[in-house]
């Protein structure tokens, strides 16, 4: 529809206008067809027209007359109910005042249009650290206790929120500390070791008195006599075994493989609805963690901080070898769990006695006093599922380069007891290089090189003035901030940028030695770069940071889910919801698939609970795989569980809620705030009403109705979708699901396969939404109006049906507003 008004633009914008014909020409239509509900009396969604001028003086009406001819060219204003301009009239005054605005535009000079000097968010910095150091930041956060970062208009990254504060600095200083310590090695290249113990994992004798209870046999862990060890229970409910060779932790961090020896045992079960938290003949799901139990009440085996590893599906009663290779930070160690057991042991042997006493092997111990020979005898003739496990064997560290990279960045081939004022100071030159992102400036170093002195002075071992010197590096603005002059960018700035951009971390070699050649102003140079940094393993960063914040996903998980939706847990689908769209971004990316991909694919990425949850043919496995939706109510990023769950509560849905969540991920547009005398609407949990006839009163408000009718529509559609994006056709209280509406355009739908159908005849509006959404995520800033000829000519380009989603992430790259600052 717009490129169609677009194309009447240009052929009606042909026609001659005398200067004074055209000056009354703008203020005459406000008059007919704006005024009456944004003039002196009313000024409904806080718009004010009346005193707009022809001549655009100022930033304020550049932006007000953008937003007029946004409205008319989406056909959202007038309202279907008010007067109506004639298609040629409205095209001449859209034609008009967009030429207005192009002059205005060439006029002035916008304040912002510049990234002001920002720190790096917390997730730069702690990618930033791992990377200049060679750190695994994933096992170890050097951000973890940074104070949370403010958000602005969705986005962590932007340089008006990242402010610096004296409780920051503290935590700066602390982080740099350890880094350093821990990128810190000097001894010798530690030696690779196996580790192995066999079942059973208890420990009996006096040797069972020197180790923690954890190793002990008790009423609901380790049953004697077996020649194997079976896990009963979920978790920490009997359902994890230690590792007794590397309890207490591995001595040094690093690399390290995990081998289990295990089997699904008794999947299939007698006991019905008695086990209700597990699904009969899934597979059981074996995980394996690495946990630090420092701090922790040892007796007991518990942790103070836990990393998952990876799961196995286990399905026969044959035993298996699984194996990771994964990170181990010293002080962790490595534990083996049942990650789907039906509950705790203890209830188990509970519910086990009392709702399925009539089977021959529980009746004995159904009326049997509590205590070890009840529960060891229940447990040995209990024919429900149990993760079985026969071996387990750890190798490692496994070292490729010692002493490792992030060490010869700082100390280079050198030995404590070579350090002196000189190499000393060229240490700190190489280093202050490497974590400033570009060569060093003038003297710039002095002020460190001083103090590192002053300490040499003072009678400070050489090795610890030097690291005290690279903490003072990683606490310096040239390390925590990206400082961009004004203008067009040098070739440092730009590897920054678009290292920022798209893997959330410092330029590496190849993009240092291209900025440093002066390359990266060549477009076929940067086009080139972008491809690779695509392709590159670093690139999973930018994905799944671009769409946590587009979507807004801090919501997901935060808000607990009501009980009666407890597969939600039971099945892991917020991990597998936010897999899903990830892996779609990530297909459409490699792909290079148009942006309206988002909106109209019929198909999507599921694993086995994803696809039940969604009423998909079934599949088997964990594991994300693409599989068809068409025939099915799912297709497109609409229907995602990601998408319906972050804009819902939890609990229930509200239609405001998620029609402002379309609005302003798909749409771009953003609705202004309800006036402060309208109170919210409360859902009627007590089920008297829908919440399309509490909304209703909304409407008949006038200073609601002009929003709601944008908002509801949009979000009434989305109403046969329950606040975990599972589908249903009606509420609690049995009241029916109306999913209809009508669009302020004047189009009608019945549901959401109707309103897709519309979205994707409307997707040049969720292109450009995209757009001005990966344009805020890779300057640090919002879009502003000067930002507006680059977006509508690289929209124009998208209008391609070739172009893709790759092309896009090209062009912003290639845009004005990113080349210059």
């Amino acid at each position: 529809m717009i490129k169609n008004i677009f194309t009447m633009m240009c052929t009606v914008g042909l026609l001659a206008f005398s200067g004074e014909a055209c000056a009354d020409l703008p203020k005459a239509f406000l008059s007919t067809y704006c005024i009456d509900c944004h003039g002196f009396e009313t000024q409904k969604s806080d718009r004010r027209f009346d005193g707009l001028n022809e001549a655009i003086t100022d930033l304020k009406q550049l932006e007000l007359w953008q937003e007029i001819v946004d409205q008319l060219n989406l056909g959202n204003m007038p309202p279907p109910k008010e007067k109506q301009p004639g298609g040629l009239e409205k095209a001449r005054i859209i034609a008009l005042i967009t030429a207005e605005i192009a002059a205005a535009r060439a006029e002035l000079v916008t304040s912002g249009g510049h990234t002001v000097m920002r720190r790096l968010n917390r997730f730069e910095y702690q990618q930033t650290i791992g990377d200049l150091l060679s750190l695994n930041v994933q096992a170890w956060n050097p951000a973890a206790d940074f104070p949370p970062d403010v958000k602005v208009e969705g986005f962590d990254n932007n340089g008006r929120g990242l402010v610096t504060s004296g409780m920051l600095l503290d935590h700066y200083l602390g982080a740099a500390e350890e880094a350093v310590s821990r990128a810190t090695h000097f001894g010798p290249r530690p030696v690779s070791k196996q580790y192995a113990q066999q079942t059973p994992y208890y420990f009996d004798g006096k040797e069972k008195w020197k180790l923690p209870k954890i190793f002990h046999v008790d009423r609901f862990r380790f049953i004697p006599d077996t020649p194997y060890t079976d896990m009963y229970g979920r978790h920490y409910r009997g359902g994890h075994i230690p590792f007794r060779p590397l309890y207490g932790g591995v001595a040094e961090s690093g690399m390290y493989t995990i081998r289990v020896k295990a089997a699904a045992i008794d999947r299939d079960h007698p006991y019905g609805d008695a086990l209700d938290d597990f699904r009969n003949g899934d597979p059981l799901v074996l995980e394996v963690a690495t946990v630090d139990r420092e701090g922790s009440v040892e007796s007991t085996g518990s942790i103070t901080t836990e990393r998952s590893v990876g799961l196995a599906e286990l399905t026969s009663e044959e035993p298996t070898w699984f194996e990771w290779t994964t990170h181990i930070d010293q002080g962790f160690e490595p534990e083996v769990r049942f990650r789907n057991g039906t509950t705790a042991t203890k209830r188990l042997v509970r519910i086990i006695t009392q709702k399925a006493a009539e089977h021959p092997e529980v009746a004995p111990f159904a009326e049997m006093k509590s205590g070890m020979q009840k529960s060891h005898g229940l447990l040995k003739v209990y024919r429900g599922p149990k993760l079985r496990i026969y071996d387990i064997q750890v190798g490692g560290p496994h070292i490729d380069q010692w002493p490792p990279a992030g060490h010869k960045l700082m100390y280079g081939d050198l030995q404590p007891d070579e350090l002196n004022r000189s190499t000393i100071t060229q240490r700190l030159r190489t280093f202050a290089a490497g974590a400033f992102r570009r060569p060093l400036r003038g003297d710039e170093l002095s002020p460190i090189e001083r103090m590192v002195t002053e300490k040499l002075d003072s009678g400070m071992e050489p090795l610890a003035a030097l690291q005290l010197g690279f903490q003072t590096i990683l606490c310096s603005p040239s390390f925590i901030y990206m400082r961009e002059a004004e203008g067009t960018l040098d070739g440092y700035s730009l590897a920054s940028r678009l290292s920022y951009f798209l893997w959330s971390s410092q330029p590496d070699t190849v993009l240092i030695e291209h900025a440093k050649a002066g390359q990266l102003s060549d477009a076929n140079v940067l086009a080139s770069e972008v491809n690779r940094m695509l392709k590159d393993p670093r690139s999973e960063r930018f994905v799944n940071q671009f769409v946590r914040r587009w979507l807004d996903w801090d919501n997901i998980g935060e808000m607990p889910v009501s009980g009666e939706f407890h597969v939600y847990y039971r099945d892991n689908l917020e991990t597998a919801m936010a897999g899903e769209t990830t892996t779609f971004f990530r297909h459409i990316l490699d792909q290079n698939l148009p942006p309206k991909s988002f909106l109209d694919a019929d198909y999507t990425f599921v694993n086995r609970e994803l696809a039940a949850h969604y009423g998909l043919a079934p599949v088997e496995g964990n594991h994300l795989r693409q599989v068809s939706t068409a025939g099915s109510v799912r297709g497109g990023l609409l229907t995602q569980g990601s998408f319906l769950t972050a804009s819902a509560n939890g609990v229930d849905t509200s239609p405001v809620v998620r029609g402002i969540y379309v609005l302003q991920k798909v749409m771009g547009y953003t609705p202004p705030p309800p006036p402060d005398d309208v109170p919210e609407i409360e859902p009627d949990i007590s089920g008297a009403k829908t919440v399309r006839e509490e909304l209703a009163k909304h409407r008949s408000i006038t200073t609601c109705a002009e929003c709601h009718r944008k908002i509801d529509p949009l979000g009434f559609a989305l109403e046969n979708f329950d606040p975990i994006g599972a589908w249903r056709t009606e509420y609690g209280k049995k009241l029916p699901v109306d999913a209809s509406g009508k669009l302020p355009s004047g189009e009608v739908f019945d549901d959401i396969r109707q309103l897709r159908t519309l979205l994707i005849e409307r997707h040049e509006t969720f292109t450009r939404s995209l757009t001005e959404k990966l344009m805020t995520y890779a300057l640090g800033r919002e879009v502003e109006v000067g930002d507006r000829p680059t977006i509508d000519r690289i929209c124009e380009d998208m209008a391609d049906p070739d172009q893709g989603l790759r092309d896009l992430i090209q062009a912003v790259v290639a845009s004005e507003s990113f080349l210059k600052n």
